[in-house]
């Protein structure tokens, strides 16, 4: 009886914690694109604070009561953020990031204030690749080499027929 109380008792508390579900800890990204900071809160008792941060200091998102706020938002995420008010009640406190810049890897944290709990994540950002560039083909170019290649094996051939 104790040890089956006991094992209630950790799974209900392993239950209330923050996670990534479906997801690595590590995200790589390309410049441009936008990505998903996954923030799931697995607890019967929703969280309403919610504080996004970037490198632990710069403000990202701030969720309070239940809604998004970006006062004091640091400059290099303004207009480039958005969440989904309407996954709060699920537990989901995911971003989105927009139109992605070098500046933006690093790690973030989803930290629950009210709980004292928090989940890292780590945004890989790449240079997009370079796509290499073809030459236009220049028809008159390759028409008059046509020309000088068919030019000289005619007279390679007559060469030989003389000798």
């Amino acid at each position: 009886m104790v040890l089956r109380s006991w094992v209630i008792y950790l799974l209900l508390h392993l239950t209330g914690k923050v996670s990534l579900q479906n997801s690595a800890d590590k995200i790589d990204s390309v410049v441009g694109d936008s990505v998903i900071l996954p923030c799931l809160y697995e607890n019967q008792q929703r969280s309403t604070d919610v504080l996004w941060r970037h490198n632990v200091s710069r403000r990202v998102l701030n969720i309070i009561n239940g809604k998004p706020s970006t006062e004091k938002q640091d400059d290099m995420f303004k207009n480039r953020t958005e969440s989904f008010p309407s996954e709060y009640s699920k537990g989901n406190y995911s971003i989105e990031l927009k139109d992605l810049k070098l500046t933006h890897a690093g790690n973030y944290t989803c930290f629950f204030p009210k709980l004292n709990e928090k989940k890292m994540l780590q945004l890989v950002v790449r240079e997009k690749p370079v796509e290499p560039t073809r030459k236009p083909r220049n028809s008159s170019t390759e028409a008059q080499s046509l020309k000088i290649l068919t030019f000289l094996i005619a007279l390679v051939g007559l060469t030989l027929h003389l000798i």
